[in-house]
């Protein structure tokens, strides 16, 4: 991104087309000053001195502690296709929604 006032009136027009927004000069400025104000706020925020900061701060604390995998075996197909309003051969039973309509016209 180019942030020059030029740059930045491209860079705005360029989105508003790709949003498929029309922009007006003046509401194309507006936007370039409201940019320029967002980027004079990270410029300040780059200047700020972090050294002493610890940037990853979770790295201190002590892991998610790991739980054994344990296979159960589940048995109660049969009591959860009881509860369902159709069923075949073991398995839910939806309607079509689906239609191959592709040589109908």
């Amino acid at each position: 991104m180019d942030i020059t006032p030029e740059g930045l009136v491209e860079d705005i027009r360029r989105m508003a087309r790709l949003a498929m927004i029309e922009l007006n000069k003046e509401e194309t400025k507006q936007i370039v000053e409201q940019f320029k104000s967002i980027l004079d706020q990270l410029q300040a925020l780059r200047e700020l001195d972090t050294s002493d900061i610890n940037h990853f701060p979770l790295d201190d604390r002590d892991p998610t502690p790991w739980r054994s995998d344990e296979v159960i075996m589940w048995n109660r197909y049969n009591e959860v296709l009881s509860q369902a309003p159709a069923s075949e051969d073991g398995y839910f039973k939806v309607p079509q929604i689906v239609r191959d309509d592709r040589n109908e016209e």
